[in-house]
């Protein structure tokens, strides 16, 4: 169940490799695939599941306890970084990726197989509050954190106001309450499916032996975050609050649990940020899922 879209996922990143080592496209065309995703391919993906999101109020203590868990990782993995006197935008990089994982494309398949397909609206309601809308919002911020001169306030608002995915966030709230016909929503759809293989291949572009080797230290903070202490800590608050471990909260542990996402890479590579560490942590990240969502998983049940 793990194995199948870990297999497709690195399928994806390899073709990228491979365009760039053959020189079938230049590793600076990746900027372009990039702007796709961005401007377009995202953007259509948040406004169609929020626009259709229906809201679920018993998951709400398990997306209180995975958005605090994913959090106070997050805090810990920069604050190691600021000890290990991390550049800004290493600590910025470190602060998105350890933040936000690909709680919709390695969740779906994952729960989907545990559970069926009636899981995976459960895996969609988590996704947009934990992940789509938080980044809409905190990515810009983060990103301006990471980038070589100070932006005020006023500035940064305006980058969140001009983010895509926060209008298309924005737009998808506020016509919530409007019957918009479905022959909308199809080109909407097929943009929305090209966001991962799209994204994967321009990280596939920019991946190197020296990506990985430069920016080990990072990434294993990172790792070691994301995928090890924000679910041991979801763990521990469920157990602490007398919480059962049913099938929403096993659901909110896979969640948790997702390495790094690729979108957060994604917007990385185009702040030109540490853009090693962005590459090596979805590459490795996906290597170390095989091992920590099966033990984590044990765990649990």
């Amino acid at each position: 169940m793990i194995v199948y879209p870990l297999f497709s996922m690195f399928i994806l990143l390899f073709s990228g490799y491979l365009a760039k080592r053959v020189r079938i496209i230049s590793p600076n065309s990746a900027i372009v695939f990039l702007d796709f995703v961005l401007w377009f391919a995202l953007p259509a993906l948040i406004f169609d599941k929020v626009y259709h999101l229906n809201i679920d109020t018993t998951l709400i203590s398990v997306i209180i306890t995975g958005f605090f868990s994913s959090f106070f990782a997050a805090f810990v993995a920069v604050s190691v970084g600021i000890m290990l006197k991390f550049t800004r935008s290493t600590l910025a990089s470190i602060a998105l990726l350890s933040l936000f994982g690909n709680t919709l494309f390695i969740g779906i398949p994952i729960t989907q197989g545990l559970y069926g397909q009636s899981a995976i609206n459960d895996v969609i309601f988590y996704d947009q509050i934990v992940t789509a809308l938080p980044i809409s919002i905190l990515g810009p911020l983060i990103l301006s954190f990471g980038a070589p001169t100070r932006v005020s306030i006023i500035q940064n608002s305006i980058k969140i106001i001009k983010f895509p995915p926060f209008i298309a966030l924005s737009l998808a709230l506020i016509l919530k309450n409007f019957n918009l016909p479905e022959i909308i929503f199809d080109p909407l759809r097929m943009f929305s499916n090209s966001v991962i293989p799209v994204a994967l291949f321009a990280v596939g572009m920019k991946l190197g032996f020296n990506s990985i080797k430069s920016s080990y230290k990072s990434c294993s903070i990172v790792i070691g975050a994301k995928m090890i202490l924000a679910p041991i800590i979801f763990l521990l608050i469920a157990k602490a609050f007398g919480f059962e471990i049913n099938q929403k909260w096993i659901i909110g542990l896979i969640e948790v649990a997702t390495p790094p996402m690729v979108l957060a890479s994604a917007m990385i590579l185009k702040a030109n940020l540490d853009s090693n560490l962005a590459i090596s942590a979805v590459a490795i990240g996906m290597i170390t899922l095989f091992f920590t969502m099966p033990t984590l998983y044990l765990i649990a049940t």
